[in-house]
């Protein structure tokens, strides 16, 4: 599904022979590397996580990454798209501003926008060649970790496209965003 020559790591692909908590703690030792021992910046800022609260052991953001809430019961199961994507998080982060590392012919790059929520804004990444949404919350001396997840359906990424259309037609008429030049995409 990745494309070849990018910088997109492979996914993790759960292997039905071993057990569900083996596949788990492979995953949380890359989320823990990625977001714990070390962080992943944007816009000069570091990038953190959810801590609490603590399910099963484990932070929230982690199940939250990881699992999803299929029947709205509030009960998350594995959601095993999120889960073998996991190690696409931190490098949407830090290649969003890609352009000439993939096959061109194949590759659209990152859409990035901002829509204010509450007293904040979040920064949506949308790789749609690859249906992945990433968003952070821009917060004063740091950015939020608030999500990420494959777009199961095309309704999904036709909404997070029209978000991006109207952030787009907001802009200024040349194209960059007066408010962050650096997080416009193409």
């Amino acid at each position: 599904m990745t494309k070849e020559n990018c910088w997109l790591p492979e996914l993790l692909e759960y292997d039905t022979d071993s057990s569900w908590t083996d596949y788990e703690r492979m995953l949380y030792v890359i989320y823990k590397h990625d977001f714990i021992e070390t962080h992943p910046e944007f816009n000069k800022k570091q990038v953190n996580i959810r801590f609490q609260p603590i399910i099963d052991g484990y932070e929230e953001s982690f199940i939250h990454f990881t699992c999803r809430d299929y029947d709205a019961t509030g009960k998350r199961e594995p959601d095993f798209r999120r889960c073998e994507r996991i190690r696409w998080i931190r490098a949407i982060i830090e290649n969003y501003l890609c352009r000439k590392t993939c096959d061109e012919t194949n590759c659209s790059g990152i859409k990035i926008w901002k829509e204010p929520y509450k007293m904040y804004k979040r920064i949506h990444f949308l790789f749609e060649d690859e249906r992945y949404l990433v968003i952070l919350e821009e917060r004063e001396d740091y950015c939020l970790l608030v999500t990420a997840y494959y777009l199961d359906y095309a309704n999904a990424l036709e909404k997070q496209l029209k978000h991006y259309a109207l952030y787009k037609a907001k802009d200024a008429p040349n194209g960059t965003s007066s408010e962050t030049p650096s997080t416009t995409s193409r």
